[in-house]
């Protein structure tokens, strides 16, 4: 009987596990890795703690960082891929005006501007790398986001 018991405790385990799926959700640092490989060397993506830093790359140095601020970004209809400028483009709400933070190196300056842009590797469809920085943004301004399907 003891062992009948076992071999049932043991069919049971064995059998309930391998019909648990697990779903794989992006993290932030997913996110980010992700991101980065879809992107020309010349611009990196990193998180910092209340903001996204955005910055570019002449010769190796950096030349400019763009403070991006979440609460700020329209992550709906304001991050989209311009074919024109071979970019995914990152914009404020309308109504919270320029709110990115333009930081130029070399002139030691800091400009606000109402957008940056992510100059990308990919050619026509970029849509993985968008959809990586609308849940990038997300995971900053909204409670409990996580997402299990991939970007592509």
């Amino acid at each position: 009987m003891k062992y009948l018991f076992h071999i049932l405790l043991i069919s049971s385990v064995f059998f309930s596990n391998s019909f648990t799926v697990s779903a794989q959700t992006y993290d932030e640092n997913y996110t980010l890795d992700y991101i980065n490989s879809k992107l020309e060397k010349k611009c990196r993506v990193f998180a910092e703690k209340k903001n996204l830093r955005v910055e570019f790359y002449a010769g190796g140095e950096p030349v400019r960082i763009d403070y991006l601020f979440p609460e700020s970004i329209d992550f709906e209809k304001g991050i989209y891929f311009s074919e024109s400028e071979g970019a995914v483009i990152v914009s404020c709400y309308e109504k919270a005006g320029k709110c990115i933070e333009r930081d130029i190196l070399k002139r030691d300056s800091k400009i606000l501007y109402d957008r940056t842009n992510l100059t990308t590797t990919c050619a026509n469809d970029c849509n993985g790398v968008v959809e990586a920085m609308k849940h990038l943004v997300k995971l900053y301004v909204l409670e409990d986001n996580e997402r299990s399907e991939p970007f592509e």
